[in-house]
C-alpha cells in the first residue's frame, strides 16, 4: 500500500517526466532539484528499474519509465477525481472550468448567458476558447466542448442538446428581383454566398436532401468569407442566397428580414452536443455546465432558434 511519501514521490516523478527536467519540475512544485532527484531515486530503488536516462544536460524517460509514467498519471488523475467527488457537492463546484465553444453559437448565445452561470457558482472560474477546429479534449486538458455535428470519439461522452438545421434563405427584396429558386438546378442562376471553412481554407459545399439521399453541392457566387456572421450580414444587405444554421438565420426569419427557400430539400439536421472525457465520476463543475447547457438549449428551442 502506497504511503503519503510514496504519493509525493509519484507527483515529483510525473512532473519531472512532463518537463524532462528535475530543476523545472522542482521550481513548479516549489521544491529543490535535489528533492525531486531523491524522489526519483527512491522510486527506482523500490521498482528495481531505471526510470530516466540521465546526462549532464538532460533527462529522458526509459522504456520502463514511459510505462510507469502512464500508470502514475492515471493514478494521480483518479486521486484528483476522488478528491473532487468527496470534497465538492454538486451545488458548490470550484476551480477552473476549461470549455471550448464553436464561434457563432458560442458568441451569439452561450457567452452572453455565462455571466448568469458564474453568478450561480461564484467559486468557479471559466477559461473559454472560441474556435471551430476539432480540439483534442484529453490532450489539451479541456473539460468540455459544445460542438455542432457528428463527433464519433469513443473517449468522449456525447450529450445531444438540440438540432441545428441548415436553411437556404435570402431577403424578400433579393427574391423579388431574382426570383425564388424552386429546384436545386435553379441555384446556378443565383448569387450564392459561400462560407470558407477556417480549418481547411476550402469553400463548404451546400448540403441538401433529395429522395432520401444527402447531396453536397458546390454553388457559385461573388462573395466568400470564413465568418458565418459576415455572410449573414451580406445576405441581409440583399447580396444573395446563404445556407447557414438555423441559430444564425432564424431570428432574421422570425423578423421577416429573411425568407427560407428550397425547404423541401432541407437535411434532417445536425446535433448540437456537449462533449466531455469519460470518467467514472463526473466532476461537479462539468455536471453543472452540462445542466446549464441543457437549460439554455431548451430556452432556444422555445424561442425557435434551434430545434
Amino acid at each position: 500500500m502506497a504511503g503519503i511519501e510514496q504519493i509525493g514521490d509519484l507527483v515529483m516523478f510525473v512532473q519531472a517526466a512532463q518537463q524532462l527536467s528535475f530543476s523545472v519540475a522542482a521550481r513548479q512544485l516549489g521544491l529543490s532539484p535535489s528533492s525531486v532527484s531523491r524522489a526519483v531515486q527512491r522510486l527506482e530503488e523500490r521498482l528495481k528499474a531505471r526510470l530516466f536516462n540521465r546526462s549532464t544536460r538532460s533527462i529522458a524517460l526509459t522504456e520502463d519509465g514511459s510505462v510507469f509514467y502512464d500508470y502514475c498519471r492515471q493514478i494521480l488523475s483518479d486521486l484528483e477525481e476522488a478528491e473532487l467527488v468527496l470534497s465538492q457537492s454538486r451545488s458548490h463546484p470550484r476551480g477552473t472550468l476549461r470549455i471550448g465553444l464553436t464561434v457563432a453559437l458560442g458568441r451569439l448565445y452561450i457567452t452572453p448567458a455565462l455571466p448568469h452561470f458564474t453568478a450561480q457558482y461564484p467559486d468557479l472560474n471559466l477559461d473559454i476558447t472560441l474556435g471551430d477546429r476539432r480540439a483534442d479534449l484529453i490532450e489539451e486538458g479541456i473539460d468540455a466542448v459544445v460542438r455542432v455535428g457528428h463527433t464519433p470519439d469513443s473517449r468522449l461522452v456525447i450529450r445531444p442538446l438540440a438540432i441545428a438545421r441548415f436553411f437556404v434563405c435570402a431577403t424578400p427584396a433579393y427574391l423579388a428581383r431574382h426570383g425564388e429558386p424552386q429546384t436545386l438546378a435553379d441555384l446556378q442562376h443565383h448569387n450564392c454566398l459561400n462560407l470558407v471553412l477556417p480549418q481547411t481554407g476550402r469553400v463548404r459545399d451546400w448540403v441538401f436532401q433529395h429522395k432520401g439521399q444527402e447531396l453536397h453541392l458546390a454553388v457559385d457566387g461573388n462573395f466568400r468569407c470564413d465568418h458565418a456572421e459576415a455572410l449573414l450580414e451580406a445576405a441581409l444587405a440583399h447580396a444573395g442566397l446563404i445556407q447557414l444554421y438555423n441559430f444564425l438565420v432564424n431570428p432574421a426569419i422570425i423578423r421577416g428580414e429573411l425568407k427560407p427557400v428550397l425547404e423541401s430539400y432541407t437535411v434532417p439536421g445536425f446535433p448540437i452536443s456537449v462533449l466531455y472525457p469519460h470518467k467514472r465520476h463526473l466532476s461537479a463543475k462539468v455536471h453543472v455546465f452540462v445542466e446549464f447547457m441543457t437549460e439554455l438549449m431548451e430556452g432556444l428551442k422555445r424561442d425557435r432558434i434551434v430545434e
